[in-house]
């Protein structure tokens, strides 16, 4: 067989050429690689976000329930309740945040023998204020909608709303606003039907507030990444709309990812539809996948040129040549370190993380065995970082960072992934106790004062944790579980562990 020649002339040509389509090709891959975890973590970090945006309206609208029924229990502990009592509980309660965006609070008797088509006129209004003093003596049955919510809280002995009205308050009716109906009851007297809640009552409670006042109490200027709709009913139509966080958006592009979720009311309720914005990938780790793409490139182009410099230098370049592969692997090494590194506190980011936990799921269902998740948010982060600064909150992130990893083995991982919240990865427990204990040296750990900079700084964390299989079968629903789980711990009271369900 004869042997084939390539003249040296064309080596040189052909062998720069060779090494910057192959480092094209890896860059290319490693783009892929990355974009597509990208998209991952971009769906989760939206459905975490819709969770906490329909949570939070709910969560409100549900303290503003229970603010009427303590004025139920006022009510009908006392028989004698007067104008002054009934406006200092209403300044009590909204002294703080929880109502921010309240308009009003009233009560509307109900007159012994009064017929069901006669007036029925406010009586007492809080807070006292001259807007809020015109709604005296305004009669409640005159608006069909108010007295279907009427009814409706009467019969069910629960809060009801009302559809979009025009508030007592307003002259002319600029913003959609709402109200809140809770009847009153004669102490003593049953109640445990329609019939008998008809003639045991006594009056009703209700609240007034406009729903872009709420939204701005929830939100301040918007929700960052997310474009919010909400609609008065199943109806998603331009007549049924009643907030636009995003007014005009239609011209944009469509978003990446959009959902609808629901509110209900005793009869009714609101449609929310959420979709991301173009700022959304862009505050979520977008840059990672231009940085391996700018970076990638020019480095491809660079070996190109640096190979045929060393091929046209011969032995003078050889040993310049083995110096520079070793800088670019290692430059490479440390893009690839960047790419999956969180840079304050290096450890794993999102990307790693989810490599780690879906390699994790892989071995435990193949072997049978178990493996737990845990969602740890620092409590009280906050008002260390706008007291002191970023500069100590970035300190203190660093040291509570030191103190958690040493509460885990060698094979567990602790990720951060974004702000105040980590995650910790636990490939293999026995039982449920093995994951609390972890979770429990963590509370304790955290427990301790932190000294930065000469700061006695004081924080907790609230720890969800979802074991695999029981709570989630793949890496997205064990994620969703332990985050749910996070939530609760909060509500609980912080500075706790909870299981998912």
């Amino acid at each position: 067989m004869p042997i084939v020649t390539i003249p040296l002339r064309h080596l040189e040509r052909l062998l720069p050429v060779s090494v910057g389509l192959a480092s094209v090709c890896l860059t290319g891959w490693l783009w892929l690689h990355e974009r597509q975890g990208l998209d991952a973590r971009l769906r989760t970090q939206f459905e975490s976000s819709v969770r906490q945006t329909t949570g939070r309206i709910e969560q409100r609208l549900a303290a503003v329930e229970l603010m009427l029924r303590g004025a139920r229990g006022l009510f009908e502990a006392s028989s004698q309740f007067s104008a002054d009592d009934f406006r200092r509980y209403v300044n009590v309660l909204t002294d703080g945040t929880d109502f921010a965006g309240l308009q009003v609070m009233a009560y509307t008797p109900r007159p012994p023998g009064h017929a069901d088509d006669a007036p029925l006129p406010i009586a007492y209004v809080a807070p006292y204020t001259p807007a809020n003093e015109g709604a005296i003596g305004r009669d409640m049955h005159a608006d069909p909608l108010r007295r279907e919510a009427m009814q409706q809280a009467r019969d069910a002995g629960i809060a009801a709303m009302t559809r979009k009205i025009m508030l007592l308050v307003d002259e002319a009716p600029s913003q959609p606003g709402f109200a809140m109906y809770q009847a009153l009851y004669a102490k003593d007297q049953p109640i445990d039907s329609p019939a008998a809640r008809r003639q045991a009552l006594r009056g009703w409670v209700h609240v007034a507030f406009r729903l872009e006042a709420l939204m701005a109490s929830l939100y301040g200027e918007g929700i960052p990444g997310l474009a919010l709709r909400i609609y008065d009913g199943s109806d998603v139509t331009p007549e049924t709309l009643i907030f636009d966080s995003h007014p005009g958006a239609e011209a944009q592009a469509a978003p990446r990812f959009a959902t609808l979720q629901y509110i209900g009311f005793p009869q009714h309720n609101w449609t929310l539809a959420i979709r991301s914005t173009p700022e959304f990938e862009q505050q979520r780790g977008l840059g990672s996948t231009r940085i391996i793409a700018v970076a990638g490139t020019s480095l491809s182009l660079l070996l190109a040129l640096l190979t045929w410099q060393l091929v046209t230098g011969r032995s003078r370049a050889f040993a310049h040549a083995q110096a520079m592969t070793r800088e670019l692997r290692e430059s490479e090494e440390r893009m690839r370190h960047m790419a999956q590194h969180d840079p304050l506190t290096r450890l794993p980011n999102r990307a790693l993380f989810a490599d780690r936990l879906h390699s994790a799921l892989a071995r435990a269902r193949r072997e049978h065995t178990q493996a737990g998740l845990m969602f740890v948010d620092l409590d009280r982060f906050k008002p260390v970082n706008d007291a002191h600064g970023h500069a100590v909150g970035d300190k203190l992130l660093i040291a509570a960072a030191s103190r958690m990893r040493e509460c885990l083995r060698e094979a567990d991982t602790l990720a951060r992934m974004g702000g105040d919240e980590f995650v910790v990865l636990l490939p293999h427990v026995d039982t449920p106790m093995d994951a609390r204990r972890v979770a429990e040296r963590i509370l304790s750990a955290l427990s301790h004062p932190f000294e930065v900079d000469g700061l006695q700084l004081q924080i907790s964390a609230s720890i969800g944790i979802g074991l695999f299989p029981d709570h989630g079968e793949d890496d997205v629903s064990l994620m969703k579980s332990a985050d749910n789980a996070m939530y609760q711990a909060k509500d609980v009271g912080r500075a706790c562990l909870v299981f998912a369900d």
